[in-house]
């Protein structure tokens, strides 16, 4: 990256989305124990809108932030990533079965979205966030994230380290 210019946000969000759709896929490896097949690719789905939109929300506070106080930003972004997952995935997999039903010609628009249960939203909501702080890895991981945001959106905190 060029001194002078700042990194394109989107790309670089969406990458460090599938980064950590990555790290999820193996979190989920590790607790099922199973494969988890044609899912992760929705997994990984929902997992770029979700890097794009944090790395929107923090790039700009953490420009201009001081190093010693980009510690404490991980574990609030891991938390709000894994929110914002669970939305994403919420759409994602509304999406899936709104097509799936439609092309079986089963059901309708409105009755499919029926299908969609508050308790599978809930279970997202909860869990996702639970197996980010449970695992302690993707802790260090969204400090490590967020080191590197601070890096790439002031470039001059990221030379005195050369």
């Amino acid at each position: 990256m060029e001194s002078g210019r700042s990194p394109n946000l989107n790309r670089l969000g969406a990458v460090y989305g599938l980064l950590w759709g990555v790290v999820g896929l193996a979190i989920l490896k590790l607790i099922a124990g199973e494969y988890i097949g044609w899912k992760s690719c929705l997994y990984l789905l929902g997992s770029i809108p979700t890097g794009i939109l944090m790395t929107h929300l923090l790039a700009g506070r953490l420009g201009k932030t001081k190093a010693w106080t980009v510690w404490t930003y991980g574990p609030a972004a891991l938390l709000l990533g894994t929110l914002i997952f669970a939305a994403c995935m919420l759409v994602v997999f509304a999406g899936y079965e709104i097509c799936r039903e439609l092309t079986l010609g089963e059901r309708g628009v409105i009755e499919s979205l029926q299908g969609l249960r508050f308790h599978d939203s809930l279970i997202m909501f909860w869990w996702y966030p639970l197996y980010g702080f449970a695992t302690i890895i993707p802790i260090f991981l969204a400090v490590l994230n967020c080191w590197d945001l601070r890096r790439r959106m002031n470039p001059k905190a990221g030379e005195q380290f050369r």
